[in-house]
């Protein structure tokens, strides 16, 4: 059965695991964002399309137990970005790994050169959540946006980690510019920041 199902024009693979220390946990630092800056954002997420193109999904369950009561129902991990390539992200793939708990991912690759097709990831810890989710992914150079997208899933689910991850071309920019990728579930929203530059 799947740890999850995604929507339209969503290519969904589930994936049983546990998670490494691999993720930003809570006060982790993000590149700092001006208000007006901040406002721009997250009127790119609220607004961001569906990609309409395949997301790669896998989910890993815990391998240890947790105390649900005493921890919110899902909480962030990252953002990431790197070129686009088959195989990945992965689960308990790291060759010399020595445990099971680890995950591939394209190398992160924040320079992003003339002509490329890149893979966009974001990942979270889901403790105790069942129900629909929206990613998005914003790419903001100041209050400018230069690329925003967003993929929905229906987690059935819990007590794992879930990451994600997409291919999309290369904007039609050139300079820096900073990644945000945000998760809402039901009314609870979580965001992570990278920053990047186009070639």
């Amino acid at each position: 059965m799947s740890a999850f199902t995604c929507g339209r024009a969503v290519m969904c693979m589930a994936v049983a695991f546990t998670v490494s220390a691999c993720s930003a946990g809570p006060g982790a630092s993000t590149p700092a964002v001006p208000a007006a800056a901040a406002d721009s954002v997250t009127q790119a997420l609220d607004t961001a399309p569906d990609a309409g193109t395949s997301v790669r999904a896998l989910f890993k369950r815990f391998s240890y137990h947790v105390d649900a009561a005493k921890a919110p129902s899902w909480i962030m991990g990252f953002v990431a970005a790197g070129e686009a390539q088959g195989g990945v992200p992965c689960i308990s793939c790291v060759n010399g790994a020595s445990t099971g708990d680890n995950i591939g991912l394209t190398g992160p690759g924040n320079y992003v050169p003339t002509g490329a097709t890149w893979q966009y990831s974001i990942a979270y810890t889901n403790v105790a959540l069942k129900g629909k989710c929206t990613l998005a992914w914003a790419i903001m150079s100041g209050n400018k946006k230069v690329d925003a997208f967003s993929a929905k899933v229906t987690l059935t689910q819990e007590g794992g980690f879930v990451l994600y991850a997409l291919n999309r071309g290369r904007p039609k920019y050139s300079g820096t510019a900073t990644l945000t990728g945000r998760v809402t579930c039901g009314k609870i929203s979580q965001t992570a920041q990278a920053p990047m530059f186009f070639q």
